[in-house]
């Protein structure tokens, strides 16, 4: 199109006519103009005419109106996709010289659009290539800072607000372009949306307050409108949902954490979020939006001000949602039957714990239940009678319906579980054909699995012999799931703690049990099961344990551990089902530890020469075992490998200080064991020098002190004398170089253990051998004031008992000179043993459920709790440290009357004052 009069006319008159009040002619000039569109030079010559001030200002301002939507529909290439003429690169050159002063010098009218037309060049010309990197690096940042946004609110919220907006207004003008000129943008909004959450995550920034309307405006937007270029594609598809998954995050987040200020803006969500979902539940590829839009239904359902928006309509509100969004996405998807068949752990993660549209979908309908209990469950009832009677006409092609009703009873528990238990799940587990049906068979165990709680002990026991038989399913979610069951049926108590399952009730099956589980370890894929591996190990923690389960047992775990397997959470049950048959056998039958030495000493010995590292660990927490189950004197083989541990140029092994706790274990097992051969063999200063190397770290510090405790308490008095100033020295430089709570706590410790092993005389005699009255020293800067960070039932005993024979036979504290030195001390006993006993205790768990990211790697260290070692009492005559504490006081007090009543008014604390008094009159004691 050139530019001359006659085009200007031809322009002006068209522009003008698409103002006329009559149609037709308006319908007239917009035909014309489309087809003057295709033409080269068209924009230019519009552009030029929005620049020509004889023309009329209305005429200029359709001019603009049509220019800003022609740059939108032609400016990339891909446009001629659409069968669309795209501008040529030759008359972008010229439109952008012209734009920018045009831009400045028009009325602002005409500068609105042609400032939207500037943006949308900006924007389709490279610009938010570069906008969206910045997005991504942000939205890594304040995801990783979500916790701490204070200091970039300020900043960065205004700037989040202005892109999102301004964004906001080049989609609406070109809502109908090309899905190349819309993915970036919509990249944005998604981007902005995610760091908008994490912005608001911790509280509600005033900034976000203040502008709620206008992000919850674009926010509606967002999840209501329709995208036709992008959503016709998978691709498009795909980026549209994230950024509505984005929003739906969003009002979540808002509607769960900031409902007040939410609460205008609920209703109006609800309506959109069920438009979106009746569409996006018929989609079996669009999990991600359909998940988290119920999400947000779920968390308004259980809310007190806002439950009603799903009743407005009676009854037939909470049917229709059930229908139209609870039951498809509870329904099975052919993309479930693939997974179930292809990647069983994968199903069996998501059906467990994932966040699925079936687990979400059944959050939906307990949401519901919770204000509509009875319009919930009798339109369920109603469901699952359909759907198990479509069942009952065609079996064979209707399982899914059956399936589906499985996941409705479970998902709301009604009354009538137990007739649909008995129904409709039992004849599926006494099925003889374990293979026929799998997913079927897979629904029902998990519905036995989810209400073993709630089955009567006989009926269980009657059932147990047709569960074992699912562990020789074909379906590796049918066998793991039977193991899952049984193991969790283990796991039950009774009232007070008792366990409702004991060894006795699972003798008639044991062998044939655990026959089954280790054939199911040979089925296809299923060679590392951690399912399979787990319920061998809870079997074992509870069965009887007989030579002959040792012997079909000890084959299998050894065969399995021997294949090197690659799962890091089935290795770790591997070698705690070892420990715990070892440890239940050895309870029952101690002559058995020679078959596991024989058994077990060559494998874990080979697993140390062939340097497997991801079994290191494991193999030397189990050779401790055995050297602690040993009876003396201890075998050559274990002392060969005693000497290799201890040797002045260990193993690497002690150069990783994730293998060192397994190392300092099994050292700590040969000091318990052989403490003779120690002696006899001069290996204590080898010993000791292990314990120097680690106390050197800050890592490993408490390894270290580990070692030296043993030592103290397994070695005769004159054994370790001689070596005393190495350890005080060695001690004290540590920490003087490197002061660390770890090695205060431990200090203190090992001082107590020490002084109530060896007394307090040879205690001040071998520090002060060291540095003249560095005893004195050690009291004051840190046994007084550490005192108070000790932890643990045994521990404060320990430290209370061997701080109380200090204060009370020790010369250099009972002298009148030393007075606040003593009365420093007695305030720091009174602050460990008034503590509360939730406070200063530990708890001692049971056997921990293990996570599926254990197992050891490169930078863990993962404790085998059956091999846990079981500490020693070394004040096993001393039941109560606070009546030791406050009698040994009165008895001292008596001896030495006036004297002690005078120091503790004056160093104790006025809570410890009250404490103590306490504590007198408990014990009917005097301080005089």
């Amino acid at each position: 199109m050139e530019w001359n009069e006659k085009t200007l006319e031809f322009l002006s008159q068209r522009f003008l006519d698409t103002l006329s009040p009559n149609p037709e002619a308006r319908r007239d000039a917009e035909r014309l103009l489309f087809v003057a569109a295709k033409q080269s030079n068209y924009g230019l010559a519009v552009l030029r005419l929005i620049a020509e001030p004889s023309i009329d200002e209305q005429t200029r301002q359709a001019a603009a109106f049509n220019f800003k939507n022609h740059i939108c529909s032609r400016w990339l290439p891909c446009a001629a996709d659409s069968g669309i003429s795209p501008i040529r690169d030759s008359e972008k050159e010229q439109i952008n010289t012209l734009i920018f002063p045009l831009t400045l010098s028009s009325s602002r009218l005409i500068q609105t659009h042609l400032n939207e037309a500037l943006a949308i060049i900006s924007a389709l010309a490279g610009h938010y290539a570069s906008v969206n990197g910045i997005l991504r690096v942000a939205n890594t940042i304040f995801n990783n800072f979500r916790h701490h946004q204070e200091g970039f609110l300020e900043i960065f919220a205004p700037l989040l607000q202005e892109l999102f907006l301004k964004t906001d207004s080049l989609i609406n003008c070109s809502a109908g372009g090309s899905a190349a000129m819309l993915t970036p943008l919509l990249e944005s909004q998604s981007l902005c949306c995610r760091i908008f959450f994490y912005l608001n995550f911790q509280e509600l920034p005033e900034f976000f307050k203040d502008h709620m309307n206008e992000w919850m405006g674009v926010f509606n937007k967002c999840l209501s409108c329709n995208y036709p270029s992008l959503e016709s594609t998978a691709d498009g598809l795909e980026l549209v949902d994230d950024l509505r998954s984005a929003v739906c995050d969003n009002i979540n987040l808002y509607m769960d954490k900031y409902e007040e200020e939410f609460q205008r803006f609920v209703e109006g969500f609800a309506l959109a979020v069920c438009t979106l979902l009746r569409e996006v539940s018929k989609s079996p590829i669009r999990d991600q939006l359909a998940t988290r839009a119920i999400n947000f239904l779920t968390t308004v359902s259980t809310t007190s001000a806002h439950h009603a928006l799903f009743a407005v309509a009676g009854d037939n509100g909470i049917s229709d949602i059930c229908q139209s969004s609870v039951i498809p996405n509870l329904s099975l998807r052919e993309k479930d039957k693939q997974l179930f068949e292809m990647d069983f752990m994968e199903f069996i993660r998501r059906d467990m714990d994932g966040n699925t549209r079936r687990r979400i979908a059944c959050e939906l309908l307990k949401g519901l239940a919770t204000y509509y209990k009875p319009q919930v469950t009798q339109v369920v009832s109603h469901e699952i009678h359909k759907l198990l009677s479509s069942f009952a006409t065609n079996p064979a092609a209707q399982w899914k319906d059956k399936d589906c009703a499985i996941y409705l009873v479970l998902s709301l528990a009604t009354n009538k579980k137990g007739a649909f238990f008995a129904n409709f799940i039992i004849p599926e587990l006494q099925s003889p054909d374990v293979n026929s049906y799998p997913m079927l068979k897979a629904g029902s165990l998990k519905f036995l699995t989810m209400f073993r709680s709630h089955l009567p002990k006989p009926f269980a026991m009657q059932l147990f012999p047709e569960l074992v038989r699912f562990l020789q399913a074909e379906s590796k979610v049918v066998h793991s799931y039977a193991a899952m069951y049984i193991e969790k049926l283990l796991l039950l108590k009774d009232e007070g703690g008792r366990s409702r399952y004991v060894g006795s009730d699972i003798s008639p099956f044991l062998l044939q049990l655990m026959t089954s589980l280790f054939d199911a370890l040979n089925l296809s894929e299923s060679e590392e099961n951690q399912y399979i591996i787990k319920c061998i190990m809870r079997v074992l923690g509870v069965a009887e344990i007989t030579r002959e389960v040792v012997d079909l047992c000890l084959g299998g775990l050894t065969t399995v551990f021997s294949r090197n397997p690659k799962n890091p959470t089935f290795n770790h049950y591997i070698f705690e089902s070892v420990a715990v048959l070892v440890r239940r056998a050895c309870e029952r039958d101690i002559s058995l530890i020679t078959e596991f030495d024989s058994s077990l000493f060559p494998r874990l010995k080979m697993i140390l020469a062939d340097d497997v590292r991801e079994f290191i660990p494991y193999a030397f927490q189990l050779l401790a075992q055995l050297v602690e189950l040993n009876i003396q004197p201890i075998s050559p083989d274990y002392m060969e490998m005693f000497l290799l541990l201890i040797a002045p140029n260990p193993t690497n092994s002690w150069r990783s200080s994730h293998e060192v706790p397994a190392l300092v274990r099994l050292l700590q097992a040969f000091l318990q064991k052989a403490p003779h051969e120690v002696t006899q063999k001069n290996l204590l200063g080898q010993v000791l020098g292990v314990f120097d190397k680690l106390v050197k770290t800050p890592s490993t510090v408490e390894q270290g002190c580990y070692v030296l405790n043993t030592v103290i308490e397994y070695m005769e008095y004159g054994v370790i004398a001689p070596y005393m100033t190495f350890v005080w020295s060695s001690l004290f430089t540590h920490l003087e170089q490197k002061k660390s709570v770890k090695l205060q706590k431990c200090l203190v410790m090992f001082i107590s253990l020490f002084l109530v092993k060896h007394g307090p005389a040879n205690l001040v005699e071998t520090m002060n051998a060291v540095q003249r009255n560095i005893f004195i020293a050690i009291v004051d800067r840190f046994w007084i004031p550490d005192l108070k960070l000790i932890m643990g039932t045994m521990e404060v005993k320990l430290t209370a008992v061997a701080a109380t024979r200090l204060i009370c036979e020790t010369p250099a504290l009972l002298d009148p000179a030393a007075s606040k030195l003593w009365g420093g001390m007695v305030n720091s006993i009174v602050t460990l043993v008034s503590r509360p006993e939730q406070e200063r205790a530990i708890d001692e768990p049971e056997m921990p459920e293990i996570s599926e990211n254990v197992g050891y790697t490169a930078a863990t260290f993962v404790n085998l709790y059956n091999v846990g070692r079981r500490e020693v009492d070394p004040l096993q005559d001393i039941t109560d440290p606070k009546q030791l504490f406050v009698t040994s006081l009165a008895m001292l007090s008596a001896s030495h009357p006036g004297r002690y009543p005078w120091v503790i008014r004056y160093n104790l604390e006025k809570a410890n004052q009250d404490a103590l008094i306490k504590l007198c009159t408990a014990y009917n004691c005097a301080i005089v």
